[in-house]
């Protein structure tokens, strides 16, 4: 795994610090738990999105830059009601209504969307729910009360894969579980047949707890667009001048070096279609297709 040095000390509290007149303004990366894009072990923080921030940081020697972890609902509420004159978080997805309050970057993050994740072995249990692009089509499969599943409650999948789930929630096959962490053990000791995460969450849970586990994630027909999330600062002056600075990076580096972070966090043949995918929006002018998530005959997750 590509590993960068971690350039910030971790906050412990969300209190105003004194600085000095002439010292370099201080840009406050805000981290919510979210793995493998966080991974939090004391005071160390790794993950592809703990690496992309430091990449982006050792770019912008103007800022002192500090790191407080915070949930998102807590974060998203301090940056609407302007607490912190500098507050930023590196996996944002814009929407209309976070956009009235966030200045964003341009896109920074690729990430392959909500998936169906399941043994390797059984796969081919899954065929009879594939269209004829090898996508799960989830309402199909759903309704086969011989395959179980376990979802988080609470969780939002996406609104297609939520409305789907909001039928069959009551059906026996489906169980609501309060902690998703344990969903590969659960697959791993046939208690599930088969579950939802995004891949690179999938892989770390995998290489975490079950690395003897081969599983295979599978798209789901009309959740198969790549998902676009980027930097986004708090939208003060401050905010919109760091997001100037990052925007002249970005500029600098069409090829996209930090996506490697994120790459690292796959499987083998979701790496190899990331890359190919990661080509395509980079040189979009020579392509009409969208970034679709196309699976290869054969996905599995082999690799620690």
């Amino acid at each position: 795994m590509i590993a960068t040095a971690c350039l910030f000390s971790v906050l412990a509290s969300t209190g105003v610090q004194a600085q000095a007149p002439d010292a370099p303004p201080t840009m406050t990366w805000t981290v919510p738990p979210f793995a493998p894009a966080f991974i939090t072990d004391g005071d160390a923080l790794t993950g592809y999105a703990a690496d992309t921030q430091n990449w982006f940081a050792a770019l912008m020697p103007g800022y002192h830059h500090s790191v407080l972890q915070v949930p998102l609902a807590r974060l998203l509420a301090e940056m609407k009601n302007g607490e912190g004159d500098l507050r930023c978080s590196t996996t944002l997805i814009p929407t209309p209504e976070r956009q009235e309050y966030i200045v964003f970057a341009k896109t920074i993050l690729l990430h392959l969307p909500i998936s169906a994740i399941v043994r390797a072995r059984d796969t081919e249990l899954f065929d009879p729910y594939l269209d004829g692009e090898g996508h799960l089509v989830l309402s199909q499969m759903l309704a086969d009360s011989d395959l179980t599943t376990a979802v988080r409650i609470g969780r939002a999948y996406g609104t297609l894969v939520d409305n789907y789930l909001d039928v069959n929630r009551e059906s026996p096959q489906v169980m609501e579980v309060a902690d998703d962490t344990k969903f590969l053990r659960m697959l791993s000791l046939n208690r599930i047949d088969w579950t939802l995460f995004f891949p690179s969450e999938a892989e770390f849970y995998r290489r975490d707890q079950t690395p003897d586990l081969e599983i295979k994630a599978i798209p789901i027909a009309g959740n198969t667009t790549l998902l676009e999330a980027t930097i986004g600062c708090a939208d003060t002056p401050a905010g919109q001048k760091a997001i100037a600075e990052i925007n002249a990076i970005i500029e600098q580096y069409p090829s996209m070096p930090w996506t490697e972070f994120y790459a690292e966090w796959l499987s083998p043949p979701d790496r190899e279609w990331f890359n190919a995918a990661k080509s395509q929006y980079i040189n979009s002018d020579q392509f009409e297709a969208r970034l679709e998530y196309r699976p290869a005959a054969i996905r599995t997750n082999t690799q620690e």
